[in-house]
Order: C-alpha cells, then structure tokens, then sequence
C-alpha cells in the first residue's frame, strides 16, 4: 500500500478534520522515531521501513469513527477492512497500540513506538492549544513536560503509555517529547497549529 493509497482509505473512515490532523501527527511521529532509532543504532535509514513506520502513524486510529461507541473493536474493525491490503506488521502495531482490548503483543519497535507516540501527540496539541499564543511553534519540551506532570491536564493522554518510550524503546522521556515535538513543528501548518 502506498502511501496516497492510505490517506485515501484514511479520508474515506475519517470524517472529523481534527482527527486527520492527529494521524498526521501520528505518521511525522512515527517516521522521526524510525529515524532517531536506525541513528542510534548506527544503522541505515531504509526508505521502505521509514515508510512502513509512517503508513502505521497515518492509519493507527482510522477506525475511531466506526468504533468510538465499541473501544474493544478498535483496530479489528480496520483489520476486518484493510487487513488483506497492508503490511502484517503495520496491522500488529495498529493493533498493539490498543493492547488494552486487542492483547495484541508487540513484535517490533514499530509497535512499540505508536503505542507511546499516539498519546504524546494528542498531549502536545492539548499544550498548543493552551499556549499563550496558541503556536506549536512557541511550544518547548519543557512546556510539555510541565503539562505532563499536571495529571488534570490533558486526562485522556496516558502519561504511563508514554513513558513506555524509556523502558521499551531506550528513548529518554525529554529526548522523545523532543523528537514528536520537533517533527511536529516541522508540519505545523498541516496540523492548522
């Protein structure tokens, strides 16, 4: 699957443009922590697992819409529509990252990184759009950091599933809020932030 292809299937689940906004957040996410991994490693960017990270980032939550009154669905209703279509290990991240009811286990650090990603992303709007000036731009990780640690800010962004990055995936919680930041600021326009 291309990556037009999903957006395509992503415009045709996802009707809310403030949704679309977070699947992008989502897939510049995904593809910045791709990156921030291989270099750790000292690794090569391959353009196709760059691309593979993106696409789980694009469609992670593409079924919200079906399933919001159903949250033990999500993911499955996805897989029911698109399984046949996309990569094997962009499902089981798809689906890890609503561990919760799927019990899906991961099987990669891409599935690891949209189970704490999804969330941050969410958390970094909410801190926009409480920012003075309502910028992304304007946003710092300190900023972040300090809505992080106010549990009554932002309560559905799981603190815990984000703090997942430093045991799971060895990214310090300052270096990861740096990272989705970064890459977010980079799409700004894109996001209407």
């Amino acid at each position: 699957m291309t990556r037009d292809e999903a957006f395509q299937i992503l415009k045709s689940l996802i009707k809310n443009e403030n949704l679309i906004k977070h699947h992008l957040a989502a897939e510049a996410a995904m593809k910045a922590i791709y990156e921030w991994i291989q270099n750790s490693k000292n690794l090569p960017i391959v353009a196709a697992e760059e691309e593979l990270w993106g696409l789980t980032g694009l469609l992670h939550d593409a079924d919200y819409e079906l399933s919001k009154q159903h949250p033990e669905k999500h993911t499955l209703v996805l897989e029911k529509k698109i399984g046949k279509k996309i990569d094997p290990g962009v499902m089981n991240a798809i689906k890890y990252h609503n561990y919760k009811y799927t019990k899906v286990e991961p099987k990669s650090y891409m599935d690891l990184a949209i189970y704490a990603c999804d969330e941050l992303t969410g958390l970094i709007i909410a801190s926009a759009l409480i920012h003075p000036d309502k910028k992304l731009a304007s946003v710092t990780v300190d900023f972040v950091l300090n809505r992080f640690n106010e549990p009554n800010f932002a309560k559905g962004a799981d603190r815990n599933q984000i703090k997942t990055c430093e045991e799971k995936l060895q990214i310090p919680l300052n270096d990861f809020i740096a990272i989705v930041l970064s890459t977010m600021q980079k799409i700004a326009p894109q996001l209407g932030l």
